[in-house]
Formats: structure tokens, sequence, C-alpha cells
């Protein structure tokens, strides 16, 4: 069954400007609209040797547990990635960036991050986002051993996020973050789903965490080939959104995303 009754915030963008208070921290929005940094979402990605796969999980799950001790905490997951076994990624949500920022200059995280340092073949990415299209949290069903984990780093070119989109087949759009916008909510409705939330960086407002989680593999892969996905697709590479390949099949010239949209699996390992 498709998650449904969520709650969504930030739907439409037209940039980001972060406005901090002593009680609170926000993203407004240039059309008047407010983000809210409450709850605060983090993505990391944690890549280490192929060797240090094991080491490197029991780190985590200590992480975990640590962070579990700490006022604010909503949710903390570990996932690890299908057929890349020292890929992680840790997903969390806080309250708000101040009990967020308290766990992260904690003892346990400072010696966490130096246990885990000599393991790396990657710098440690870690990544503060708002929700643009985030669902409520207290609504979000717990992942299990069968649940699909979906990551994607959404670049989409600043131009290209609003009206006039000059790459798009009519440039009044949809553009980038109306694009992102209606993935999720079509997504949401699709069989298997349990959640689908476009997270925006908060430093950086052109880039966005996609994270999905299916309650199968099966259930992903039929939303992966749904026309409204394919759709999605074509669009984002800004050619006619029936299309699938462009006039030159060998060059698409008018993508408006500066990376691949680059849609990792995972499995839950941690929560």
């Amino acid at each position: 069954m498709a998650f449904k009754g969520t709650r969504f915030s930030g739907m439409v963008a037209a940039g980001l400007i972060v406005a901090a208070t002593a009680a609170t921290a926000e993203i407004e929005l240039k059309n008047g609209e407010v983000i809210s940094e409450s709850p605060t979402f983090i993505v990391t990605y944690v890549e280490v040797g192929a060797d240090h796969s094991g080491a490197a999980l029991e780190l985590l799950k200590a992480q975990a547990a640590a962070a579990k001790g700490h006022d604010g905490l909503v949710r903390f997951e570990v996932i690890q990635r299908m057929g890349q076994d020292n890929h992680f990624v840790v997903l969390e949500a806080w309250e708000d960036r101040a009990t967020r920022d308290a766990h992260a200059a904690s003892a346990e995280t400072v010696a966490y991050r130096e246990a885990l340092e000599p393991m790396l073949y990657a710098p440690y990415d870690e990544r503060p986002h708002v929700g643009l299209v985030a669902a409520d949290l207290a609504s979000m069903p717990e992942g299990t051993a069968d649940t699909v984990y979906v990551v994607t780093h959404a670049d989409i070119i600043p131009p290209e996020q609003f009206a006039p989109c000059d790459r798009q087949i009519n440039p009044a759009g949809p553009c980038g973050n109306e694009m992102l916008v209606g993935l999720a909510n079509f997504s949401r409705e699709h069989d298997g789903n349990l959640r689908y939330d476009v997270l925006t960086q908060n430093n950086r407002t052109n880039h966005m965490s996609v994270v999905e989680m299916w309650d199968s593999l099966e259930a992903q892969q039929a939303h992966q080939m749904h026309p409204e996905k394919k759709q999605f697709r074509n669009e984002l590479a800004g050619i006619a959104p029936e299309g699938g390949v462009n006039a030159d099949a060998q060059f698409v010239p008018n993508m408006l995303t500066g990376s691949l949209w680059d849609e990792r699996l995972y499995k839950l390992v941690v929560n």
C-alpha cells in the first residue's frame, strides 16, 4: 500500500535564505515561505576500505546507541549499500539544529570520528538538510530487514530551479524544484512506498537528497518503470516528456542537473 496521510513542508521554493534567532533557525524562501530547521535532517556518506566493513559497522552501531542517549533525537538509521557493503549512509533526524549540534560536539561523537578516520577512503561526507517535501516523522514507519532504501543526490543547476528554465522544453516549467516536489507527491502513491522525501541542503540549496523507503525490491523496481517516473527522468534531461531518446541519442545537451541522477540502493543495518 502507498504511504499516505503525511504532512509536507516547504512545497515550492524560489531560493533559500538562512534566518536565525536565539530561539530558532529557519530557511526563508524568496517568495516569503519558510522552512524551519525543526526538524533537522542529516545525511552522511561513509565509505571505508573493503577490509573495514565489519569494523566500521560496529562503530556505527555504537554511534547510534550513543545518539539515542541525547536529547532531541527523532530518528537514527544506518543503511548499507547493496552490492557494495563498505558504503554506508547515516540518516538522522533531530528536533532542531541546536540539539543535533550538541550531539555532534559530544565526546562520543568526537571519539567515533577519530576511530573511523583511518578506515575511510573518502572524506566523511556529512550534509545538513531541511525538508523541502518531508513526511511527518511521527507517521513514518520503521524500516525492517526487507525494506529497500534509496538515496539519491540531486544537483539542480541554479538557473533551472525556477521558471524560466531555459533547458526545459517549455521554459515556463515545470522546473527543477517543482519537478522534485511532484516526484515526491506521485511516488508516495505508488504501491509499496513507505517514505519519499526531498531534503534540501542548508548551505547549498540547489543540492538535495531524495530519500526513499520501499517494502520490497519488486515495488521499487516497478516504481522505476512507472510512466510518471519515466516522464520525470525525461524532463530532468530537458527532452520531451514522452521522448526517452534525444535527437542525438548519444548526447543529451540540456540536462537540468549538474551531476548524474545517481540512485543508490541500501538495506537497513542499524535503527
